[in-house]
């Protein structure tokens, strides 16, 4: 019944994206091959005529006995156009990817209905956006300086709770509703800079860049607001963490360009508010506006600071805290650990039939999952280091239906999470 379903939306998405987005492909698809034809004439004749020298060279050092430089030189002669043409592709994919994106995905999006999509802002995006501005390096720089996370309520206190990190990388970002429930979805790289030893020519310290999470953030809003805070995880929680998140200090030195310029965003934000402030804007707007997506992280410390309040008025100084958790089904309580301030709570929410599709959803992913329910929001974190969400294709006519076959599978398969848990009813239910 599941395979007959996923070839009847196959068929259907089919005759979509011919109808909707082929027309808008045709355009992109010149300049796809109008950059790998570029590619091969200004790369190509170098390329080959550097590869006949460096054999010559290997040939005359043979001869001279003298092969081991022959070979150096060879390698130095192949290794450097070569670079140079993989730099060149790396930085064109980059910048058509955002170009190719910004027409296209919002239109592959409409074959489930209305969403809006948010692409990445990076140096690639800020060069395309300042080259399509005709705005020169000032245009450039103001488009570097744009928020990266304020399109969406998925922030880095939240990622913070479950995640190690001092850097955060935000991707493509999705916005909508599906079956009734508001949803958000945002491919996030996070990572920190762990010690790793003394330079022995300089003295200095040492760093290695970490990975702590890479992948997929998925939020629904729920129709059930929490008291407390519920995780679960696919190994271990760090309890003080989840309670009181932070953000891994950088070293100074460890600041590379991004940083500077993240630094810089919030320092202007500030300035921005003080500025509002001054021309009388109230103070809950300004709030507001310069906290946006931070209501669920504000809410649960406004609990948390009532609970505390609450607990010294009984003659106890007691905080919330979080309890392990131990559920009926044994295959889910075999491959996640769950925690929670409200016992009651968390078996509100994870009922026999909620169990059971969440089981359901989390195979899926591998069980590769941590999942938080906050406020009125339920978080799923689909942890994937090796694969890269709703790509357009570069190598590939994006012309052609069929060369998005992933990028229909990833998506329903998110989509499934709200129609699997059944997000639309009472959470639980």
């Amino acid at each position: 019944m599941e395979q007959e379903q996923q070839k009847t939306q196959k068929m259907n998405f089919s005759t979509y994206f011919t109808q909707k987005v082929a027309p808008a492909a045709e355009h992109i698809e010149k300049t796809r091959k109008k950059i790998i034809n570029i590619a091969i004439k200004i790369f190509a004749v170098p390329v080959v005529l550097c590869v006949i020298f460096a054999l010559l060279c290997l040939i005359a050092g043979g001869r001279d006995g003298k092969a081991q430089e022959a070979l150096i030189c060879a390698l130095m002669l192949i290794v450097a156009p070569i670079f140079a043409v993989i730099v060149y592709m790396f930085s064109i994919k980059k910048i058509y990817n955002f170009y190719a994106k910004e027409i296209l995905i919002p239109r592959l999006l409409g074959f489930w209905g209305q969403f809006r999509y948010y692409a990445p802002l990076n140096i690639f995006s800020a060069i395309y956006r300042a080259y399509k501005k005709k705005s020169g390096i000032k245009g450039f720089l103001s488009e570097l300086r744009g928020p990266k996370d304020t399109n969406i309520t998925i922030n880095p206190i939240t990622l913070a709770r479950l995640f190690e990190f001092s850097t955060i990388e935000y991707d493509d970002k999705i916005v909508g509703k599906h079956g009734g429930v508001d949803i958000e979805m945002a491919e996030i790289d996070a990572y920190y800079n762990e010690k790793s030893g003394i330079d022995s020519e300089t003295g200095k310290q040492r760093y290695s860049k970490k990975s702590s999470f890479k992948g997929i953030v998925f939020s629904a809003k729920l129709n059930k607001k929490f008291k407390g805070i519920t995780v679960l995880s696919n190994s271990g929680i760090n309890k003080r963490r989840v309670l009181h998140p932070r953000i891994t200090p950088k070293e100074i030195s460890q600041m590379n360009l991004t940083d500077v310029l993240t630094i810089g965003r919030q320092i202007a934000d500030v300035v921005d508010a003080v500025n509002d402030y001054k021309k009388g804007v109230d103070k809950e707007e300004i709030a507001q506006k310069h906290a946006a997506g931070y209501s669920n992280e504000i809410e649960f410390q406004k609990e948390n600071i009532e609970h505390s309040k609450n607990s010294e008025h009984n003659g106890n100084k007691e905080h919330l805290h979080l309890e392990d958790v131990h559920l009926e089904d044994p295959e889910l309580m075999s491959k996640f650990k769950i925690c929670s301030t409200d016992q009651i709570e968390v078996r509100y929410i994870f009922t026999t039939a909620f169990m059971e599709r969440f089981m359901k959803m989390a195979r899926y992913f591998n069980f590769k999952i941590k999942a938080m329910f906050i406020g009125n929001n339920m978080y799923i974190f689909i942890i994937n280091r090796r694969k890269d969400w709703f790509e357009i294709p570069y190598f590939k006519s994006c012309q052609d239906a069929a060369n998005y076959k992933e990028f229909l599978v990833d998506f329903s398969n998110l989509l499934s999470i709200v129609d699997d848990l059944k997000l639309n009813q009472n959470i639980g239910m």
